[in-house]
C-alpha cells in the first residue's frame, strides 16, 4: 500500500518562535500600547458575539496574556531563540505523544521496530535517547541538552540541574547519623558528663545569652526570647508546671531552686541562672513543690501550688508576653503554603476602637484593652537567602479584622482574625527550589533527615522537647492534658487527651518515668 506523503511542518504550531506575534498583527518589538490596540482590533473581529469563530478567540485571548506580561514575553522571546535549532529543514520533525506518534517517527527515518523491542525514554528538547532528568522540573534530557536552557509546566527558563548523587548523599548523611548518635550514647555510658558537639554548641549560647542577662538591671522583668527555649509552663486549675533544660547541668555538681512566692530562680553550680524571674501572679509556699528530675540534673519538672486556686494565668514572669512559652498559646494558628491564620476569641464587647495589631516583617505586635498583650518574633532562616534579608511575611498584604462568632459553648464573641501572606518565591528558589519556598515548613530539623519543620513564631518553637515532658506532667496531676501538633507533622492537629493510651508514645514513657520516681 502507497503512503502519501506528509507535509513536515503541518502540525507544528510555532517554528519561529512568532507565532504568537502574527496572530496579532504585530512585529517582534511592538509595544505594550501596540499589542493593547492590535488585542482590541483582533478581539472585535473573531469575538463569537460578532460572528467569529470561538477557537480563534480563544487563542487570541491566550496570546494577549503572553505579550503583556513582560516576565512571560521575555520567557517567550528567549524560548524562541532555541526553536531554530530545533527544527531544520529535511529532517523529520520530532512529535510529543505517546508509542503511536514515536513510532511514525521511527517509520519516516525509515526505521523498522520490531514489538518485542522496548522502547526508550527519549529527550524532551531535541528527541535524542533520554539519559538525565533535571532535577529542578523533572523534564527528560540528554546529555547534549544539559548545556541548554529549557522550561516546562510552571518552571520558567532556568539551567537544568543534575544532581544524580542526591540519593547517595542522604545515605551517607543517614549513616553518619546513625554513628554519631551510637557515639554519643557510648560516650555517655563512659562519662555521664560528656557532651556532644551539638550540645557544647548549646552550652555557649547558653552562657553568652545568661551572662548578658545579668548585665541588665531590669533582668527580673526581661523577656529574652535566647534564654526562653530552655523552659516551657503549662498551668491546671490548681497548679502551674514548669519544665526547664539546664544546658549546664551535671550529675557530680549541686541545682539550686529558690522559690518564693513572688520570685523563682533555677541554678546550676558554676553556671549563670537557667531562671531567675518574678512571677507575675502569686505561688502558694504553703504548699511543697515537687520536683522531677534526671539522673545527670540535665531535665527538671516542677509543679507548684496556684496561691488563688481557679485564676488562670496570662503569663508565668512578669515582663513576658501573653501566653510566652506556655504549651497551649491563647490563639490558634493555621500554616498553608500562601500564609499563616492567627485567629483569637475576645469577649463580645471587644470593639476594633480596642484593638491595636501592629505586623512588622520580623515579628507580630498586638495589644486589646483590658484583655490581651502579645508579642511573638516570626521564624527565620540563616544562610538561605545570599545576604539579601529574610522576609517571612509581606507586610503590605497582610490584614486583620475583627467579626462576631459563637464559640463551643455557644456563646457569643468576637473573633480577632490576623492573615499573614508569605512572599512569593524567589528568583533562586523558583530556579533551584522547583518553586518552593523555603521557609519554616521546609527546613530541616538539626539531627535528623526525617522531620522538617519549624513552628512559624519562633517563641513557640520546643526546641529540646519540653512538650513531651510537660504533657506528661500534667496528665499526672490532672488526668487530662493538651497534645500540641508537632511541625513536622502537620496533618495531625493538637488535641485533648484523657486516656493514658491515647498519648504520644514519647509523653508515654515519659509518663512511665515519672510514675516511677514518685513511687517511694
Amino acid at each position: 500500500m502507497t503512503i502519501p506523503p506528509r507535509d513536515l511542518w503541518s502540525s507544528v504550531e510555532d517554528i519561529d518562535g512568532l507565532a504568537l506575534y502574527r496572530l496579532l498583527n504585530l512585529q517582534k518589538n511592538a509595544s505594550t500600547e501596540e499589542i493593547r490596540k492590535a488585542y482590541r482590533e483582533c478581539a472585535r473581529i473573531h469575538h463569537p458575539d460578532k460572528g467569529g469563530n470561538a477557537e480563534k478567540f480563544s487563542r487570541v485571548q491566550a496570546a494577549f496574556e503572553t505579550l503583556s506580561d513582560p516576565r512571560k514575553r521575555a520567557v517567550y522571546d528567549e524560548w524562541a531563540k532555541e526553536l531554530q535549532f530545533r527544527y531544520v529543514p529535511g529532517v523529520t520533525r520530532k512529535d510529543k505523544g505517546g508509542e503511536d506518534v514515536l513510532l511514525n517517527e521511527f517509520e519516516g527515518l525509515g526505521l523498522h521496530c520490531e514489538a518485542q523491542t522496548q522502547l526508550v525514554v527519549i529527550c524532551e528538547v531535541c528527541g535524542r535517547p533520554s539519559t538525565k532528568e533535571c532535577w529542578t522540573c523533572g523534564m527528560k534530557i540528554c546529555d547534549f541538552c544539559t548545556l541548554k536552557r529549557h522550561w516546562k509546566d510552571t518552571f520558567p527558563l532556568h539551567w537544568p540541574l543534575i544532581n544524580s548523587d542526591h540519593m547517595r548523599v542522604r545515605l551517607a548523611k543517614r549513616e553518619l547519623e546513625q554513628k554519631r548518635i551510637e557515639d554519643a550514647r557510648r560516650l555517655m555510658l563512659q562519662s555521664p558528663n560528656s557532651r556532644t558537639e551539638q550540645e557544647l554548641i548549646t552550652i555557649r549560647a547558653f552562657k553568652s545569652a545568661a551572662y548578658n542577662m545579668l548585665k541588665r538591671e531590669d533582668r527580673l522583668v526581661c523577656y529574652s526570647l535566647a534564654l526562653a527555649p530552655f523552659y516551657m509552663w503549662a498551668q491546671t486549675d490548681e497548679k502551674i508546671i514548669i519544665a526547664v533544660l539546664v544546658p549546664t547541668g551535671y550529675q557530680d555538681m549541686e541545682l539550686d531552686i529558690e522559690c518564693t512566692e513572688t520570685c523563682f530562680r533555677l541554678q546550676p553550680e558554676n553556671s549563670p541562672p537557667v531562671i531567675h524571674r518574678l512571677f507575675d501572679y502569686a505561688i502558694d509556699r504553703s504548699q511543697p513543690i515537687e520536683t522531677f528530675r534526671t539522673e545527670d540534673n540535665r531535665c527538671l519538672g516542677l509543679v507548684m501550688w496556684k496561691q488563688v486556686v481557679g485564676e488562670h494565668w496570662r503569663r508565668l514572669f512578669r515582663g513576658d508576653p501573653d501566653g510566652a512559652r506556655c504549651m497551649l498559646p491563647p490563639y490558634q494558628l493555621t500554616e498553608s503554603d500562601g500564609d499563616v491564620i492567627i485567629e483569637i476569641d475576645l469577649p463580645f464587647w471587644i470593639c476594633p476602637e480596642d484593638v491595636d495589631v501592629r505586623i512588622l516583617p520580623d515579628s507580630l505586635h498586638l495589644s486589646v484593652r483590658n484583655e490581651l498583650r502579645l508579642s511573638r518574633t516570626y521564624w527565620h532562616s540563616r544562610g538561605e537567602t545570599e545576604g539579601q534579608p529574610w522576609e517571612a511575611v509581606d507586610v503590605d498584604e497582610s490584614m486583620w479584622c475583627l467579626e462576631d462568632d459563637v464559640d463551643e459553648a455557644g456563646e457569643t464573641v468576637k473573633t480577632l482574625m490576623i492573615s499573614l501572606i508569605r512572599p512569593p518565591p524567589t528568583e533562586n528558589e523558583i530556579t533551584w527550589k522547583k518553586g518552593k519556598r523555603q521557609n519554616n515548613q521546609t527546613k530541616e530539623r538539626p539531627g535528623s533527615l526525617v522531620r522538617k519543620g519549624f513552628r512559624f513564631f519562633a517563641d513557640d518553637e520546643d526546641e529540646f522537647e519540653l512538650e513531651d515532658l510537660l504533657a506528661a506532667l500534667c496528665f499526672m496531676e490532672a488526668g487530662s492534658t493538651w497534645v500540641p501538633s508537632k511541625p513536622w507533622e502537620a496533618n495531625v492537629p493538637g488535641k485533648w487527651v484523657t486516656e493514658a493510651t491515647q498519648l504520644p508514645a514519647s509523653v508515654q514513657q515519659r509518663l512511665k518515668y515519672l510514675l516511677n520516681l514518685r513511687q517511694p
